[in-house]
């Protein structure tokens, strides 16, 4: 970690800290490493984020923002920037999280691939999927070599193009018999990066001993909460 989160004398700015504190009455006493959630959160996989956004956006506490997460966000606004910094630190870019969940899917996936190519359903998908894309490209190449001044052909043959892709590559997608890779949304992914954020601002606010109240650090841990069941589940899915 970079020295902007560690004091002069080696300890941890916002981590856990070797030297004690008293923290407030209303605080819970399993403090937790600033890092966790973040650390973890960089090895989940493309199903379990689906699976985790899919938990959020059926959770009704999850509609609305918690009026204990908003204000410990305002009141606190410094060790918030360390909460993004520290995810950031992990987890990277929202495009760089989701190549890293690719990268943890497909190492998933693996043994299901190997075996496809075993049984020479990888080759066979190889071939019709060539064959389609032989047939979008032969098509309109010819249209517009034969017929260039005709625009009514050439946007029939563009819609039957678009037809031909979505008829063909559904069947291909079949045969293959791999799962589907999942459709994450942006907006969806950064709702619960804002959680894992929450998460680790309660950690922070905890081992710094700001005397954070169990309903607030319950609210703020939440989602992160919400995140690990889906992955559990999903990963027991996966067993």
């Amino acid at each position: 970690m970079s020295n902007e989160y560690r004091l002069d004398d080696g300890t941890q700015r916002y981590g856990s800290r070797s030297n004690s504190y008293t923290p407030h009455e209303a605080t819970p006493a399993a403090a937790v490493r600033a890092e966790e959630a973040a650390e973890v959160a960089a090895r989940l996989g493309l199903d379990e984020m689906a699976a985790a956004i899919d938990r959020r956006l059926t959770s009704s506490w999850a509609d609305t923002d918690n009026y204990l997460v908003v204000a410990m966000r305002k009141t606190h606004p410094e060790e918030l920037t360390a909460a993004r910094a520290l995810v950031k630190l992990h987890l990277g870019t929202q495009r760089q999280w989701l190549l890293k969940a690719e990268a943890v899917r497909n190492k998933r996936l693996a043994t299901t691939m190997h075996r496809r190519r075993s049984s020479g359903t990888a080759r066979e998908v190889s071939a019709l999927r060539a064959i389609l894309m032989s047939g979008l490209i032969a098509l309109p190449t010819y249209i517009v070599a034969t017929s260039r001044e005709d625009l009514l052909k050439l946007i029939l043959v563009g819609i039957g193009c678009i037809a031909l892709a979505l008829m063909g590559g559904h069947p291909i997608t079949v045969h293959a018999r791999v799962p589907v890779m999942p459709n994450i949304r942006a907006a969806w992914l950064t709702e619960i990066r804002n959680d894992i954020v929450d998460a680790t601002l309660v950690a922070i606010l905890q081992n710094n001993g700001a005397g954070l109240d169990a309903r607030t650090a319950a609210a703020g841990r939440r989602g992160w909460t919400s995140i690990q069941i889906a992955a559990k589940a999903m990963h027991a899915l996966h067993s």
